[in-house]
């Protein structure tokens, strides 16, 4: 499991990469901008699905397909007539979703930019037909995760960010930002076409037959229940760009550019974890043997919350410089690198916390969970609608963010106390003292790095300031938390790098 993990950790990593790459691009190209903020709005509305379905697909599928692998014809018309119902469905999404956001075109542009309107009708077009196919994509990547193929579904991840940043140098003088959308629509009928060859699923829409897709009232139960459950990481950013759209022009894309910035953080450290640890522990709890990894499970937690918070730590206190390297040009001037770096800590934040949701869902899930997490799901967007209303108008945009990362991390402590109420001797209050421990010690950290910063600045170029406060980062972080608050965890990290090191060079 050691080598899938790092395989498709890789792959989303470069995936996360090219992502903050292509932020870079946009704001370089097209800024904080009317424009920008048309791309980002329109892009919210079919995210509320395309943003969950991955995990929907696997969360209730996986353990429905471990049910079924004893006889191989039964999964495999269990997969042709889903995979028929999933072709319908994606049409009929990015259809009806283009329809209606054209008759309502308004809603994306900018009150007195009804010259931009064109623009908007063309983007959505594009954006509505890639997450139809996105959605189809959604479904076969879960069937080559069960089948263990996770690299070829993490590889096809790259192509979105890649694309969006050849069609947008190659097209942004005569497309504009339509021409993210066009690298957003090919990248993922690319996807789609990859995907379908992989599976190896022979395609016969005459073969739908209903009887052969088992347990349906039962996933169709789990499919409504994730959905509530997943709520959190997709609908609060519609709702943040509602409140961002009642500041000034630039709000929206402020937001957006934090939250794909703040996004390549908690990809790199769970999402990988995340991928190839479900389908065993799907199958173990399938099997009644998931008690017996819990022990590991939150091992697992723990690295993930002790990078999370380290990573978070650092580009927090180095927020300014690191945007200023890489935002700083074109369209993307240095008034708006302060405003970014202002929300931006509060993505990060919030990152943070979902990192370790990444994985804690699995277990609700493998554990057939789905009514206490989907009831969380209902209640942390009304608690975000509130709380941005609120400090919106004492903040600005930086007041979404706050509201935000208030509102994952509330998500997230109530998950524990869900979790660790049903399990014995299983997060306990010692998983919190780490929390807290290893809290502490990023905080001193940045605090730290934070008052040498301008006189390092001041001294040694940009790029060498950015390293030396890492080193110096590092140091303090490890000097507190190995010797000071004793984390074991720092020491287990370290350990299994280096036998991952050794068994990679042995190979």
């Amino acid at each position: 499991m050691l080598k899938n993990t790092l395989l498709v950790s890789i792959c989303l990593i470069l995936s996360a990469v090219l992502g903050f790459i292509s932020q870079i691009v946009f704001a370089s190209t097209f800024g904080a901008s009317a424009e920008m903020d048309i791309y980002f709005k329109i892009l919210s509305i079919p995210a509320v699905i395309t943003g969950i379905s991955p995990i929907i697909f696997s969360s209730v599928l996986i353990p429905t397909f471990a049910k079924l692998k004893s006889s191989t014809i039964e999964l495999n018309r269990f997969i042709e007539s889903v995979l028929i119902i999933m072709l319908g469905f994606g049409a009929l999404f990015a259809f009806v979703g283009f329809i209606i956001s054209a008759i309502r075109i308004e809603i994306f542009v900018p009150s007195g930019a009804s010259h931009l309107e064109n623009i908007g009708f063309q983007v959505a077009l594009m954006v509505w037909i890639g997450s139809g196919f996105l959605v189809i994509s959604s479904y076969l990547s879960a069937i080559l995760n069960y089948k263990k193929q996770f690299f070829t579904v993490a590889w096809t991840s790259v192509l979105p960010a890649f694309l969006m940043i050849i069609f947008v140098l190659l097209f942004h003088a005569n497309l504009g930002v339509r021409s993210i959308s066009l690298g957003f629509c090919t990248a993922f009928i690319l996807q789609f076409i990859i995907l379908l060859i992989s599976s190896k699923i022979s395609l016969n829409l005459l073969s739908l037959n209903f009887k052969y897709i088992r347990y349906k009232k039962l996933l169709l139960e789990q499919s409504f229940l994730v959905t509530l459950s997943l709520l959190p990481f997709t609908i609060l950013v519609p709702i943040a760009y509602f409140w961002a759209s009642k500041l000034e022009i630039g709000s929206i894309s402020y937001l957006g550019y934090s939250q794909s910035f703040a996004g390549f953080l908690s990809v790199a450290v769970s999402m990988g974890i995340a991928v190839v640890s479900f389908p065993e522990l799907a199958d173990k709890f399938a099997n009644q043997e998931g008690e017996s990894t819990l022990l590991r499970f939150e091992k697992t937690l723990r690295y993930v919350l002790l990078i999370g918070m380290f990573s978070a730590g650092f580009l927090i206190a180095l927020r300014v410089p690191i945007l200023s390297l890489f935002y700083q040009r074109g369209s993307f001037d240095a008034d708006s690198v302060n405003n970014l770096s202002s929300v931006l800590p509060w993505y990060l934040l919030a990152a943070v916390f979902i990192g370790g949701l990444n994985i804690l869902r699995n277990l609700f899930y493998s554990k057939g969970e789905f009514k206490s997490i989907a009831s969380l799901g209902l209640i942390i967007p009304l608690i975000f609608f509130v709380l941005a209303g609120l400090l919106k108008d004492k903040f600005s945009f930086t007041g979404i963010g706050i509201a935000n990362a208030l509102s994952f991390g509330i998500l997230f402590f109530a998950s524990v106390y869900l979790i660790k109420n049903e399990e014995e001797r299983f997060l306990t209050n010692d998983f919190l003292f780490f929390v807290l421990r290893n809290s502490i010690a990023v905080m001193i950290s940045v605090l730290s790095v934070s008052m040498c910063l301008p006189f390092i600045l001041e001294t040694i170029s940009q790029l060498a300031s950015i390293t030396l406060c890492l080193l110096l980062f590092l140091a303090i972080y490890i000097l507190i938390s190995k010797f000071i608050f004793r984390l074991e965890e720092l020491d287990e990290i370290g350990m299994i790098f280096i036998n991952a090191i050794k068994s990679s060079t042995r190979s």
